[in-house]
């Protein structure tokens, strides 16, 4: 019919700013990692009490806009080894489930298992049979990843230039149907308004 579903434009605006916050380093990303991540990745944290309505509002829409990306790894700082994607087409805790539900650290990052030899992953059980087979793949896997100094970067999948547009985004879950469950109270927000008023 032509008619812009509101709340899910405004769902897609702020997913911009993750994108932004994810791959540009100028003064507001460097104040908001201050302040809400430390020395967290953006997919390690969670709303919790106290967040700004705006912060609140990128928390609600971040898991499914990282399920519509891919970490192009350099660094590994900003990629989690297990749940983010960034190795073939598949995370690695849904290719090798087995061994993700016994690792003791389920959102550690690229970085800190490849920076160490042997990987630093531990279990809580010793590995045997399949499981064995299993992480011995996994090892194969990634024994050829070199990291660098560069910064992680978040490929953006439904545009084939990997760049995030709220076009993109909108098309992509008008045609999933992947309208949001919950409510969005910071929609019509001052913030919110300027990001649609400018189409940023």
């Amino acid at each position: 019919m032509g008619i812009i579903n509101l709340e899910m434009q405004n769902f897609c605006l702020l997913s911009k700013w993750l994108f932004k916050l994810l791959n540009k380093d100028g003064i507001w990303q460097r104040l908001i990692r201050k302040k809400y991540l430390g020395d967290k990745t953006l997919s390690q944290v969670s709303k919790k009490a106290g967040d700004s309505h705006f912060w609140s509002g990128l928390m609600e829409v971040k898991d499914l806009f990282l399920s519509l990306g891919v970490f192009n790894v350099h660094s590994g700082d900003q990629t989690r080894f297990w749940v983010d994607l960034w190795l073939g087409n598949k995370t690695l805790k849904d290719e090798y489930p087995a061994l993700y539900r016994i690792t003791r650290r389920k959102n550690v990052t690229v970085a800190n298992v490849l920076n160490s030899r042997p990987l630093n992953v531990s279990f809580r059980r010793a590995l045997s049979g399949n499981k064995l087979t299993q992480w011995l793949q996994l090892v194969s896997k990634v024994a050829d990843v070199a990291l660098t100094n560069e910064k992680d970067a978040f490929v953006w999948l439904p545009n084939r230039n990997g760049l995030f547009t709220v076009k993109s985004m909108y098309s992509n879950m008008m045609t999933n149907e992947a309208t949001p469950a919950f409510p969005l109270p910071f929609a019509d927000c001052f913030l919110c308004q300027q990001i649609k008023n400018r189409s940023i």
